[in-house]
């Protein structure tokens, strides 16, 4: 396993990310999920990533079951809050009633008694800036959370959260995007404001919901038991703007013999294209098999040459998406 730090702070995390992501009815059995999270203990990936909403609680459960006994210096924690875990406007959103009262919660779920990085999932345009990061200053203060992230936050936000947090010393370190070969949007704005302000990049979906993996052919029924047919958990409308386009299906089958001249599944070079891009500091894969698992962290550590990455672009021609933030 390789390691960076995350943006321009003291903490290393593993270049692979283990992303813990459940939906609210999946029905992956519990032990399934142990398996996969220690196998990618087993392979050196010492970051994992989570939310409260993830399996409306369960993720992070199971996630504190697994790392449970695993010597706390070993691991970096991240969880999210945000999003709607309880009825009422109390139980959504960024405000400080939500943010303390859910934060302790993810502690007692992970078994933990500190996050390493607690995210704001999703901007709120209903909580001043101000009161979210003085929130955050609070608990950092506390020793409940070490550092501070956003997801799929609009650039402004982004910069008036990390020149407050700055003020507050509170410094924003991380923020996660969406991002893969085939999902570039965050490379027109959000990479490089936050590369100024010493923001990294953790990076999910970096499959696609496993579109990337090369196993959807064009004109075919999804494979039995692939994410495209789970009956459960809403994985199927995620996947459906590459899954209805026959074009970007052919063309990501067509990667399929670059990465193996590489050495790789199609899988593999996915997860180090996006490792390739500078301002990111861990890509997120997330399974349900430990097989899948010890197959994709095999990414870490491998470096693109030039021609192949344009022999990428030249495959997958305008199927990337830029424009869309």
């Amino acid at each position: 396993m390789e390691f960076r730090s995350l943006g321009r702070s003291g903490l290393s995390v593993s270049e692979i990310v283990y992303g813990n992501l459940l939906y609210p009815q999946d029905d992956t059995p519990d032990e399934a999920v142990l398996s996969a999270i220690r196998a990618a203990r087993d392979v050196g990936v010492t970051t994992f990533d989570t939310a409260d909403v993830y399996g409306m609680f369960r993720s992070e459960s199971l996630l504190g079951r697994a790392l449970a006994g695993c010597p706390r210096e070993e691991v970096v924690l991240c969880t999210k809050v945000g999003m709607p875990t309880g009825l009422g406007p109390g139980g959504q959103g960024l405000s400080r009633k939500h943010v303390i009262e859910s934060v302790d919660g993810s502690l007692r779920r992970l078994r933990v008694d500190h996050i390493d990085v607690y995210t704001a999932h999703r901007y709120d345009p209903a909580t001043p800036i101000e009161e979210l990061m003085w929130t955050f200053s609070d608990l950092v203060r506390a020793g409940k959370i070490l550092y501070v992230g956003m997801s799929e936050w609009p650039v402004e936000r982004i910069t008036e959260a990390a020149e407050l947090g700055a003020r507050l010393g509170v410094p924003v370190i991380s923020h996660m995007p969406r991002y893969s070969m085939l999902w570039r949007a965050p490379e027109t704005k959000v990479m490089p404001a936050c590369s100024d302000l010493g923001i990294g990049q953790i990076c999910y979906f970096t499959l696609e919901q496993g579109v990337l993996t090369g196993k959807y052919a064009p004109g075919a029924q999804p494979p039995s038991g692939s994410r495209a047919t789970a009956p459960k958990g809403g994985r199927a409308p995620l996947m459906r703007r590459w899954l209805d386009d026959d074009t970007v299906l052919d063309r990501v089958r067509r990667l399929g013999p670059l990465a193996e001249a590489a050495g790789l599944t199609t899988a593999q070079l996915a997860v180090a294209w996006v490792l390739q891009n500078p301002a990111v500091s861990g890509a997120v894969i997330g399974s349900s098999t430990a097989e899948q698992v010890l197959s994709n962290a095999k990414a870490a550590g491998v470096r693109l040459e030039a021609d192949l990455m344009a022999r990428i672009d030249e495959v997958l021609g305008d199927s990337p998406v830029y424009g869309e933030e």
